[in-house]
This record gives C-alpha cells, structure tokens and sequence, in this order.
C-alpha cells in the first residue's frame, strides 16, 4: 500500500515538473517574429530614419532668406577731441542690413532640400528590405542547420546500429573485417560533421543578434516558413535604389541651375539712423537717415562662374549614366533570380514527386524478411535520409531566392 500510494505521488509529481517545463519553454523564433524584431531593433535602420528626419528639418529652413545683421557704431568722430556734440556730421549710427541671393537661389534651394527628403526617404525604403533580405536568409540558413543536426542524429543512430550489428557478425564469422572497417568509417564519417554544423549554427545566430539581440537563440519551429509570392512583372521604377539614383540625377540638375542664377547679380540692402547730439551752445541737429543698395559685379566669369557650371554639368551627366546602369543592373537581377527560382522550383518539384518517393519506397521494401541482412535496410535508410536532407537543402535554397526576388519587386499588400 505504502508502495502504491509512493508509485502514485511520483507520478503526480512527474507529470507537474512536465507541465512545469512545458509551461516555462522558451518559445519559438519564428521568421515572421524575426522580421518584426529586426524592423523595430535594427540600429542601422534607425540611422537611415534619423537621417530622413533630419532631411526633412533642412527642406523647411533651407530655402529661407540669410538672417538680416544689425550694425551699431559711430561715424564721423573727430579725432582731435573724440568728442560727439563738435562735428555736424558725428552720430551713433544703427542699422540694418538683408541680404538677397541672386535670382531664383533660395526657390532651388528649397527644391534641393526637397529632392535631398525624396533620396533619404528612398534609402530608408531600400534598408527597410535589404534588412528583411538579410535576416530572412539568415534565419533560413540556421532553419537549414537545425534541421540537419536533427538528420545527422538519426543518421549517427543508423550508423551506429549498423556497426554494432556487423561487429556482431564477424564475432560471429558472419561478416569481414572489410565490412566491418566500412561501418566504422561512415560512423566517423557522420561525427566528423556535426562539429561544423554546430559552428555554423552559432555563428548564424551571432548574426541574427546584431539585429534581433537575444531572441536569436531562441529555438526555430520546426516546419519552413512561406513567404509571400512576389509581383508577376518587375518595375525598376518603383524600387528605391533606383528611386534615390534617380532624385540624385535631380539634384543635380537643380545645382547646375543654382549655379546659372550666380551669373545674375546678388543684392544686400542696408538701411541704417544716424543720431546727432545737439551743438554746445545747445542748438539741435537733425538725425540723418541713410540707405543704400549693394550688388554683385560677377566680372570674372571664364575663371569663376564658367568653371563652376561646367563642373556641375559634368556632375549631372555621371548621374545620368550612373541612373542608366542602375537601370540595367535591376533589370539584370530580376531576370536572373527569376531563372533561379524557376529552376529550383522545377528541381522541388522533381524531388518531391520522384525521388523522396523512391527512396522511402526502397526503404520500406528493403526489411529485414527480404534483404540479406540489416545492413541493407539500415544502407536504404541512410541513402534516405541523405535524400531528406538533400531535399530541405533545396526548399530553403528556393525560399532564399525567393527572398532576394521580394527584395527586388517589393511585397504586395
């Protein structure tokens, strides 16, 4: 009784410290989580937001007037007495004096700025998804790894059957040494492997921790995420890399016309009061009002003005072409991982329709009533589960082209 009531508390006691555990598992990371992760934590993101904040605090002041000066002093001081009552002409002058830009400066300023927001904007869009890319191949290529410790483990369970049930043959004078020395070496074969995978997989989640902190060594679930089916037809002109090439064609268009309007003539306008104190003998003075209007002389244009419109003209010409193999190298991209995709999906196709099924299939026909003896089986079952493995190395692989293509055309809503 006493025995009972004991087997009876254990049990209890087994089944809360399992629930326990489960209660307090680490949950999964998976790829969707990751993503939301990275977007909210990434510092470099942060620093591309940062930077179209600030654009967009130049575009507002940028085209605005020069703040105007306030001039204060004395004028005509005699300098025999430094006294201020003796010259008619001695007063405390205070002033005011604008500046103007030539011709249209400040609107192209403003337009510059403005273009400057648009390229900002563009390459906060353009991190945005080469983040997404990165860490989606990323996590892939860690799902890969997991998955292939989890086969290697099954593959070294097989393998060290085989070699315990061969030693047992040749104890036996059932098997050769030959056979037997063959089993040691696909056991080693398969411990030799997993040192590295491991490797791999910590370095992949050093990785995913630049971007996501801690949560990167969270476990991954165990099916292969989808992700979501890229555009039919690829537009180069909605992706922001070309999107920010192309507003850099724009500014400079802008500063070559920024520099046709220095060959007008800048203006400052100078308004100042005179103060005179009264004459000794008490007789008053009338303050004096001046005003008076500079401009610019731009005299030396072939050493000045020229040299500076033809720098800027040779800008805008290297941003043209600079936008046209922009142009080439995304419409370059799309076809090839297309044609990438395509035939890894052709491929996936071939595995799951014809291979995966022929080798299961041998290893069900290959049991221990109709081979020679279990190595065979366990050989069936190892070829496989090489198949299996072979098989999650191109579902990822797609998914991972898959991934870069969606860097390309962008995600549909």
């Amino acid at each position: 009784m006493f025995v009972s009531n004991l087997s009876r508390c254990a049990g209890i006691v087994f089944i809360l410290i399992t629930g326990m555990s489960g209660a307090f598992a680490a949950p999964e990371l998976t790829l969707a989580e990751t993503e939301r992760l990275a977007l909210e934590q990434a510092p470099w993101l942060q620093h591309h937001l940062t930077n179209a904040s600030a654009a967009a605090e130049r575009a507002v002041y940028e085209g605005r007037l020069p703040d105007p000066q306030l001039t204060l002093g004395l004028a005509n001081v005699p300098t025999d007495s430094y006294r201020l009552n003796r010259e008619d002409m001695t007063m405390t002058v205070v002033g005011v004096r604008q500046a103007f830009p030539p011709g249209k400066t400040l609107k192209l300023k403003t337009e510059r700025a403005e273009k400057e927001l648009a390229r900002e904007q563009a390459r906060v869009q353009m991190e945005q998804r080469n983040l997404l890319r990165q860490v989606r191949q990323a996590w892939l290529e860690l799902y890969f790894q997991e998955q292939s410790l989890r086969t290697l483990d099954e593959s070294r369970r097989l393998a060290q059957k085989q070699l315990e049930s061969a030693e047992a043959r040749y104890r036996a004078a059932q098997e050769t040494q030959q056979s037997v020395l063959r089993s040691r070496q696909a056991l080693a074969r398969v411990d030799e492997r997993a040192p590295m995978i491991r490797a791999q997989r910590l370095r992949l989640q050093a990785q995913l921790a630049r971007w996501i902190g801690d949560a990167a060594y969270q476990p991954l679930p165990a099916e292969l995420p989808v992700l979501p089916e890229a555009p039919g037809a690829f537009d180069y002109t909605h992706h922001p890399e070309w999107i920010a090439t192309q507003t850099m064609l724009d500014e400079a268009r802008v500063e070559v016309e920024m520099v046709r309007q220095e060959y007008k003539p800048g203006m400052m306008v100078d308004v100042s009061y005179g103060f005179r104190r009264p004459m000794p003998d008490g007789t008053e003075r009338p303050d004096l009002l001046s005003a008076m209007v500079t401009l610019d002389l731009p005299v030396f244009r072939n050493k000045r003005q020229d040299r500076k419109l033809a720098e800027k003209q040779t800008m805008e010409a290297g941003a043209r072409f600079e936008l046209d193999d922009k142009r080439r190298e995304l419409e370059s991209m799309d076809r090839s991982l297309r044609a990438e995709l395509d035939g890894l999906t052709e491929r996936e196709k071939i595995f799951a329709e014809r291979l995966i099924p022929a080798t299961r299939r041998e290893a069900q026909v290959t049991v221990a009533g109709f081979a020679r003896d279990q190595s065979d089986y366990r050989d069936a079952l190892m070829r496989s589960l090489d198949a299996e493995l072979e098989y999650l190395r191109l579902r990822v692989d797609r998914t991972k082209a898959q991934a870069e293509l969606l860097y390309l055309t962008g995600e549909q809503s």
